[in-house]
């Protein structure tokens, strides 16, 4: 068959497919119009007919009202999920010869599964198929997949990809190999969009084995800047989602954002693939949650403000100590013996007397309990027992007798809550001088998981029972302590995912080794291959903090550029035009990625003043933003634009290793032009500039 004659073939059972989703969903949306006719008319009867239906009538009547809603939510998801496939059905196609059989099989791969409504054939398959793993696992040649009856092997004898747009085949390719890199290389080099997108068309061989792990109770990922990890976790959760659907459903599952802006920028990922959102917290929310009343606290984008401004030796050492997996275990080491300061004593209350034996003796039989509940416990055994002997004989318990002998208990034990517990840890040698306050009533970012873990370890808590998957992003940034607060909350499959060369905080960043410690039996992978930037850009960051582990994708682009400006005014305007620039590009999105976020705040103020739209992403913000925007390298993470801007690459604002890790950041969110500008001597991080093929315009050295 010729090549034209094939691709004709091809145009023609695409044009018959959209035919059939037409038709289903015209039928599906017939029937939503139907069930929504349905339930306004029982709706109507019932209230006509309130006076004259008895009680099983109306019950009766509620639930077939409630089954027709029901009906219709299920229809109106259909019909959403018909809508997508009919602009691209399916953007993959595997021939697969099974073994013990004649014929081969072509099997097409979508966004979602479609079956002929008549004929009952299914036309397309769910990209989390089973069967649609070979498409995404094996070359041409032997190959296999899990079906639920067990493995299915055989061949494939064809691999195809397609780009559908609005229904029309732009293009095809054959390909004998993994998914090509003709259409990775399309994708790729597309402009970014507001919000994160599926990457179900490109998944590579690496990425489809974390999505596909169906079998690890905690999986940590550490993958490489541009590796694709956070949308390669929300494919994971829509993967399990599909796979255990009897099981698990969105309410399930919970990821844990660094920030309010990134969670808003993944959005649309798991709607996008047919999925409900999930639910969204912080820690810095379960900061909030555990605290409030008890002490305020500094955030962690107030402590790296504060390290961004002014590295203090001291405050170093206690966020060094703190942020160590041994810290973990002295800790629980102090809580296991702080019990032994308990002193048992006689109770007595109005001439009842429970003696000090008894009390000892309590208190022991409690010792599954975490301490201060054992103290309530023991207290409520003893009001217990003396009220009935009291009230035995004739006389009354008071509210007062009850609380005379909560606090009789209470004193004998020297802390009245974790609180204590835990600055009493620091009056232990070596410990002293690790506690400091902030003022009369703050405590140090370093403290407050430290202290949420003393209190987690000294009473119950109630959690979040009904989480059955947890996603944790950025996981080099939160400590060994902060994981052994989410194992104490959440007893839960988890995902984990990060990258060690982003951390925000060298004092306190965790490595998988590291959160390895606190979950030894998790399965640990690593993602190499960076998509996001150019090789040019690639190599540039590569030079600034080097990561021997990352395999750059080859795909060509501008060099980076350095401009240096005669003074900070002379910046702007090189600034300005490089946003000129951009808008003359056929670009959509550019970053203005400063080191702090006071800095973006005042960039922001200059250019705004210029004349230029654009808008400020700082701490405060809830939602990301398209085109123009000016944010900080800390809020950047997890971002990407076609074009960024890093300004003032001075040497005095990026001098030491906490701004290498900056502007790191900040130089890994371009995916296709990079230009760093400055004014003054240029930052001794990018001394390499005069060793690799760097175009620049800068000529101070």
């Amino acid at each position: 068959m010729t090549e034209e004659l094939d691709e004709g073939e091809e145009r023609r059972h695409l044009a018959g497919t959209i035919a059939l989703l037409e038709a289903e969903l015209h039928r599906v949306s017939a029937f939503i119009d139907s069930a929504e006719s349905q339930v306004q008319e029982h709706k109507d009867f019932m209230w006509e007919h309130r006076r004259d239906m008895d009680h099983a009538e109306k019950a009766s009547m509620r639930t077939m009202v409630d089954l027709s809603v029901t009906q219709g939510e299920h229809a109106i998801l259909a019909r959403d999920r018909i809508a997508k496939l009919i602009a691209s059905p399916y953007f993959g196609r595997v021939d697969f010869h099974p073994e013990g059989t004649r014929t081969d099989n072509a099997h097409y791969i979508g966004l979602h599964s479609f079956r002929d409504s008549e004929r009952k054939d299914l036309l397309v398959h769910d990209w989390r198929a089973p069967i649609s793993s070979l498409y995404y696992d094996f070359e041409a040649g032997d190959a296999f997949f899990e079906a639920p009856t067990g493995r299915v092997r055989g061949e494939i004898t064809g691999k195809r990809q397609y780009k559908i747009v609005d229904g029309r085949l732009e293009y095809m390719l054959d390909s004998a190999l993994n998914i090509g890199d003709d259409i990775l290389q399309q994708e790729l080099s597309q402009s970014a969009d507001d919000k994160m997108k599926n990457i179900v068309a490109t998944i590579q061989r690496e990425q489809n084995a974390v999505i596909r792990n169906e079998t690890a109770p905690v999986l940590i990922l550490q993958g490489v800047a541009g590796s694709g990890k956070t949308s390669i976790a929300l494919h994971r959760v829509a993967f399990l989602l599909y796979r255990f659907k009897d099981t698990l459903s969105s309410d399930n599952v919970m990821i844990l954002s660094p920030n309010r802006i990134f969670g808003d920028y993944i959005s649309q990922v798991l709607p996008e693939l047919g999925e409900e959102q999930v639910a969204e917290s912080s820690f810095e929310r379960i900061a909030e949650r555990f605290l409030k009343g008890v002490t305020g606290h500094q955030r962690f984008s107030e402590q790296v403000a504060e390290l961004l401004n002014h590295v203090d030796n001291a405050a170093t050492d206690r966020i060094r100590f703190k942020a160590s997996p041994q810290f973990v275990s002295l800790l629980d080491t102090w809580i296991e013996e702080i019990s032994t300061e308990f002193t048992p004593a006689t109770i007595e209350q109005q001439g009842e007397r429970m003696p000090e034996e008894w009390v000892a003796a309590s208190f022991a039989a409690l010792r599954a309990l975490p301490l201060f509940d054992r103290l309530a416990r023991l207290a409520d055994s003893a009001i217990h027992l003396m009220k009935a002997e009291v009230t035995r004989r004739g006389r009354k318990w008071s509210a007062a007798d009850t609380n005379a002998v909560r606090n009789q208990v209470r004193g004998m034990f020297p802390h009245r809550d974790a609180f204590s517990i835990y600055k009493a840890f620091y009056a232990q040698p070596p410990h002293e001088g690790m506690f400091q306050m902030l003022g009369r009533n703050r405590i140090e970012f370093a403290d407050v998981f430290g202290l949420i873990y003393t209190m987690l370890q000294t009473s119950q808590h109630e959690g979040y029972g009904q989480i059955r998957h947890l996603l944790v992003d950025e996981m080099q940034d939160y400590t060994p302590i902060q994981y052994a607060v989410l194992r104490s909350l959440f007893h839960c499959r988890m995902t984990i995912l990060g990258d060690a060369n982003q951390s925000v905080n060298p004092f306190s960043s965790s490595s998988l080794e590291t959160i390895r410690s606190i979950f030894p039996d998790a399965d640990c992978l690593e993602l190499h291959r960076s998509y996001r930037s150019t090789t040019q850009i690639t190599a540039f960051a590569q030079n600034i903090s080097r990561n021997d582990a990352l395999i750059p994708i080859e795909r060509p682009g501008p060099e980076p550029v350095i401009t240096r400006g005669d003074d900070e005014e002379d910046e702007i305007n090189h600034v300005i035009s490089l946003i000129d620039d951009f808008a003359r590009s056929e670009h959509r999105s550019l970053g203005i990625v400063c080191k702090t976020s006071a800095q973006a705040q005042h960039m922001h103020r200059v250019l705004s003043t210029a004349g230029i739209a654009l808008s400020l992403l700082d701490y405060d913000s809830a939602a990301f933003v398209g085109g123009i925007v000016i944010t900080s390298a800390h809020i950047s993470k997890g971002l990407e634009f076609d074009r960024v801007i890093v300004p003032h690459t001075n040497e005095s604002n990026y001098h030491n290793e906490i701004d290498r890790g900056m502007l790191y950041i900040a130089c890994t969110r371009a995916m296709h032009h990079l230009t760093l500008t400055h004014s003054g001597r240029r930052s001794p991080l990018l001394s390499f500039v005069d060793e690799v093929n760097c175009r620049t315009t800068d000529t101070a050295r």
